[in-house]
């Protein structure tokens, strides 16, 4: 009679582990592949990963890559201006930097346009009103 017992109580722990390991190998897969495998955050062994607030420029090309180079740099700069591409409403962003953190600022000519104009005014010593004044002149209305 115990040595049924003992088959059953063994296959039923078996079937136990099968199971555990099964959705522990899905939720590791899932939760690697919540970027698109064509955007890479920054490499575990860049010391600097863990500090990384913007996706990794490398990922991009040309002006694209241009404005995450921007975020990457002075992201204090873009921490204090507003995405005029609605992307507060749709995403949930706070402010520009925000388009950066994430692959939204890929794919919006406007979210790339202010950074690097933001940059420009910024490197020739524009205080931060004047720079937002014209961040609102141009993109506001869609340009």
């Amino acid at each position: 009679m115990f040595k049924g017992i003992n088959r059953i109580v063994a296959l039923t722990v078996a079937a136990i582990l099968v199971v555990a390991i099964a959705s522990a190998a899905y939720i590791s897969s899932n939760s690697s592949n919540s970027q698109p495998s064509d955007v890479k955050l920054a490499a575990s062994g860049d010391p600097g990963a863990k500090l990384r607030i913007t996706l990794d420029p490398q990922n991009f090309q040309g002006t694209v890559r241009e404005a995450y180079e921007v975020a990457e740099k002075d992201p204090a700069l873009l921490a204090q201006l507003h995405c005029y591409c609605g992307c507060d409403v749709t995403d949930g962003h706070k402010n520009l930097l925000d388009c950066f953190r994430d692959t939204h600022g890929s794919t919006c000519a406007i979210c790339c346009g202010e950074a690097r104009d933001a940059e420009s005014m910024a490197s020739r010593g524009m205080p931060i009103e004047q720079i937002r004044d014209a961040l609102r002149a141009r993109y506001a209305h869609g340009s």
